[in-house]
């Protein structure tokens, strides 16, 4: 019996790649334009994601926007709509790498950035050889 074996990289193939899903997006930004208490504060956190909005001493506070999927569920209540502020910050992106299990998404995420580096190396010295 005789076997050959072919290496491959994911711009070859498909079935090279070891990622499965690998997705950015821009780091949600939530700012309450007043205090919320009461039900309206179970109201309010009622319209995000779990660990969103927290209420602590009886009002609403922001606990965590990372977790906020960006459903804008809270546009769609009247008495809320205009009282809170869905923003994205513009520098700030959370990555999502999600693995085949050939190799972990810290692996992965480590070559990605490898790769960027050496294409950067590259456009660099076509830049220099460019502008002499």
């Amino acid at each position: 019996m005789r076997l050959h074996a072919v290496k491959g990289i994911g711009s070859d193939h498909a079935k090279f790649s070891p990622v499965a899903t690998a997705s950015y997006r821009l780091m949600p930004e939530i700012q309450l334009l007043q205090p919320f208490r009461g039900h309206m504060a179970e109201k309010l956190k009622s319209c995000f994601s779990p660990g969103v909005i927290e209420i602590e001493n009886g009002e609403a506070v922001v606990k965590c926007a990372k977790l906020d999927t960006g459903s804008r569920e809270v546009l769609r209540h009247p008495e809320l709509a205009d009282k809170v502020k869905l923003l994205k910050v513009r520098d700030h992106f959370i990555f999502t790498i999600e693995s085949t299990g050939a190799l972990s998404p810290l692996d992965l995420m480590r070559e990605a950035i490898k790769i960027l580096k050496d294409k950067c190396k590259i456009y660099r010295k076509e830049l220099d050889v460019l502008t002499t």
